[in-house]
């Protein structure tokens, strides 16, 4: 777990609940801010809609699970050059596509 999650809120909640699109970017970047892949900006704004939204925590800490999971499974396996490449090509491609707005 990246420093300060705790699994329980550590500030007061706010007025607001977290909107649908906070919770799917919240989502879609935590598997960067378990990896501690985030700058400090991007991690605080992580770690604070964690703190704020039970749900987004819920599944935080089930992707924390699935990790250490797959870790313990697979910690001393490398997976093969051909899968390594194929894996690293297609994040390039996703990559190359988001960024022109496909």
């Amino acid at each position: 777990m990246p420093p300060g999650v705790t699994g329980e809120s550590t500030s007061s909640p706010s007025p607001a609940a977290p909107t649908k699109a906070e919770c799917s970017e919240a989502l879609l970047r935590v598997f960067e801010f378990l990896d501690g892949e985030l700058g400090p900006d991007d991690c605080a704004k992580i770690q604070a809609h964690l703190d704020e939204c039970a749900p987004c925590l819920q599944e935080y800490d089930l992707d924390t699970t699935l990790k250490a999971i797959v870790k313990r499974s697979c910690g001393s396996e490398q997976a093969p050059d051909v899968l390594r490449s194929t894996i690293m090509s297609r994040i390039s491609l996703t990559v190359v596509e988001l960024e022109q707005g496909r």
